[in-house]
């Protein structure tokens, strides 16, 4: 390298510490944590919202922007719906919104949440009987449940890859999708397979360009869907390198990470299959020449205004520092909240750090003597005794065939490192108090705190 080069590379590094010290350290950007806590978000005081990853948390300077959307809607209705009123807003998000996704407007349409892009990809497909569909035991409840549908409707077949936890790393995923795919019938009308960009029970980072990229090389006819549900807002996402990887299709929502309203998601699909989709709900403007995005984006007379919020939702974003500071916020402090419970529980995390989002799952001080009752019980007192909302589940693990129980803990950045501490000793306290239940004679109801 020249030397001119180098300086061309040292400016840029030093450019590039500059505005991470200015957002960092302007006062008009408060402190994530309490600060953001307080000055932001509705939640009731002392409620710490561990559960993020569930229905989001939608700030209040969006909410706002919201109602003057639903304002205007009701100031001229006609207008809104019939004239360009929230077409012309949600024209000048999509662009914004696919450059977020790495992905080209023109392939991006608005939802209502990721369930409704699940479906409308898995119920347009021209299904035969003998097709088939292929999932993940970590799948998402809507998955196999739409499958079901399908196998009722079409006869297909459904075949799941069976993914074990606590997961090593990527092999966990592959290893087991190779096995699956390898041992498939031939011939196999593999017509679609789904995977979890950000799985939900357990939470992970999987490696889907690599999931993509096998199923392609066994089944290269073979469509492949992304639930992105987690993804928006937690983690970064590059359609044009997840396309040229094998994927075809991709469905997320705004209300969770993203901290858009309720109601708005996005899909975004590959021009090869765009013109078989259509949306959940067909209306009365989706007429066989209808083209990908109008399809989609009028559905009925409903409120459009959670869309058009997803723009204010980038501009709050934006305004405290952007998608590198609070994505690398909310993940390192997962990651170290992660950690930090683990060793306090004398437990483990469910993924390695290298796989975990700005979500993890930890597993409960609890013995396999005991019942989940136990664990219910933590979950209930926490909301009950702390005003902390975790959700507790129960996993078979690699090593025993015994439920073991875990909780799923959200990270975001109105949560600083004194409230997962907070977490885990009130968690510890509880554990303590349930230390009868499961035994004989051991009743919850005979539990005091």
């Amino acid at each position: 390298m020249s030397s001119q080069s180098v300086m061309v590379v040292v400016r840029i590094v030093i450019i590039m510490c500059i505005k991470i010290l200015v957002v960092s350290s302007d006062p008009q950007v408060p402190s994530f944590g309490k600060t953001i806590r307080e000055a932001y978000f509705q939640f009731q005081p002392g409620f710490l919202n561990f559960n993020h990853g569930g229905f989001g948390a939608t700030p209040k300077p969006v909410r706002r922007m919201q109602n003057r959307f639903i304002d205007e809607q009701e100031a001229q209705p006609t207008a809104w719906f019939a004239s360009g009123g929230y077409q012309k807003v949600i024209s000048e998000v999509r662009p914004r919104l696919a450059e977020m996704m790495g992905a080209n407007a023109t392939d991006v349409v608005f939802l209502d949440d990721a369930s409704s892009g699940l479906n409308a990809v898995l119920r347009s497909l021209p299904w035969q009987p003998r097709d088939v569909l292929l999932l993940t035991t970590a799948a998402y409840a809507v998955l196999p449940n739409t499958g079901a549908w399908l196998k009722r409707r079409y006869n297909i077949q459904i075949v799941q890859v069976e993914v074990s936890f606590p997961a090593s790393g990527p092999e966990s995923f592959l290893d087991p999708l190779e096995q699956t795919l390898r041992q498939l019938p031939r011939p196999c009308r593999l017509r679609l397979a789904v995977f979890d960009h950000v799985s939900s029970y357990p939470p992970a980072i999987l490696p889907v360009s690599r999931l993509a990229k096998m199923v392609k090389a066994w089944f290269p006819d073979a469509l492949v869907l992304l639930d992105g549900a987690h993804a928006l807002g937690q983690v970064p996402i590059e359609l044009g390198q997840l396309e040229q990887a094998g994927v075809d299709a991709y469905v997320t929502d705004g209300h969770k990470w993203l901290m858009a309203p309720k109601g708005s998601g996005a899909l975004w699909a590959s021009r090869s299959v765009q013109d078989i989709l259509e949306p959940a709900i067909i209306s009365s403007d989706n007429s066989p020449e209808t083209t990908f995005q109008k399809r989609f984006d009028y559905i009925g007379t409903r409120d459009y205004s959670s869309w058009c919020a997803m723009g204010a939702a980038l501009d709050f974003r934006r305004m405290l520092g952007g998608e590198v500071r609070l994505q690398r916020y909310t993940s390192e402090l997962a990651k170290w909240a992660g950690q930090m419970m683990a060793e306090a529980f004398g437990t483990e995390t469910v993924v390695p750090v290298s796989m975990t989002p700005s979500m993890f799952a930890v597993r409960l001080p609890i013995a396999a003597t005991q019942s989940e009752a136990c664990a219910g019980f933590i979950a209930e007192g926490l909301i009950q005794n702390y005003s902390m909302l975790v959700i507790s589940f129960g996993l078979h693990t690699n090593s025993s065939t015994d439920l073991t129980h875990w909780i799923r803990v959200s990270s975001q950045i109105y949560l600083d490192r004194s409230d997962f501490h907070d977490l885990a000793s009130a968690v510890l306290t509880l554990r303590a108090s349930c230390k009868d239940i499961g035994r004989p004679g051991g009743q919850l109801d005979d539990i005091a705190i």
